[in-house]
């Protein structure tokens, strides 16, 4: 091959680069990548970066499967199998994952808008730097799971069970935690509770807690202070539907 050839060659590799993304000098990396997101649905599946958008997959097997960064965004997942599935920073925007199995999950850094959590076993699970508005997680079990450092405005946690979790330096504002059972050590240093609803809870095992967290917090005479601190002269919220 003479110079002008060779020249004519990397040319036309540089544009096939620019053009579509990808050198033609690795067509099998390529073709992975593209096979990963057309893979069908089971146990240990790589959808990492994907996009399955409005999806019903009610009842799948995904144990062991990365989501990582993908856009499950107003898909179906109620009673999907999650355990130990990696959906670090993916895309949940009004997804159902209600009734699923999710022990030992990664959601860190996931994004969550109006995304029904409800009734899923989150043992050992990892929200932390979860971003998570107006969602619901109510009747579900999160136990020794990492929710530190947050998003969790506006969020619906009644009647579920919380205990040995960190919430530390999250942001819970506006959410509801009326008639959950809070009856294994809980953290909460640094936590933002602006009218966060304790209203009837027994908050005693929550530790790290301090009186201007309390004070924006919203409790009644039923709520159950932590030994050492004193209910606040008053409480900021009045009943109000949710």
């Amino acid at each position: 091959m003479n110079r002008k050839q060779l020249s004519f060659t990397s040319a036309g590799i540089l544009f096939a680069t620019a053009l579509f993304g990808f050198s033609v000098l690795n067509p099998v990396a390529v073709k992975s990548v593209y096979a990963s997101c057309s893979s069908t649905a089971g146990p240990g599946v790589d959808w990492e970066g994907c996009r399955k958008r409005n999806l019903i997959m009610t009842g799948s097997d995904f144990s062991g499967s990365n989501f990582s960064k993908a856009d499950l965004s107003s898909s179906d997942l109620r009673k999907a199998n999650l355990t130990g599935s990696n959906l670090a920073k993916a895309n949940l925007f009004r997804a159902s994952l209600a009734g699923a199995k999710a022990s030992g999950a990664n959601f860190a850094g996931v994004v969550a808008y109006r995304t029904n959590f409800s009734k899923i076993d989150f043992t050992d699970a990892n929200f932390n730097k979860a971003e998570i508005f107006r969602s619901e997680f109510s009747g579900s079990i999160i136990r020794s799971a990492d929710m530190s450092k947050g998003e969790f405005s506006r969020v619906d946690f009644s009647g579920a069970q919380i205990g040995d979790t960190n919430f530390d330096y999250s942001n819970l504002a506006r959410s509801d935690f009326r008639g959950t059972d809070l009856t294994a050590p809980i953290s909460m240093k640094g936590t933002y509770l602006f009218r966060t609803r304790f209203e009837g809870v027994d908050i005693s095992l929550i530790s790290g807690l301090e009186a201007w967290q309390l004070s924006m917090a919203c409790g009644n005479a039923a709520t159950k202070l932590p030994d050492g601190m004193s209910r606040p002269n008053t409480w900021p919220c009045v009943e109000e539907t949710r």
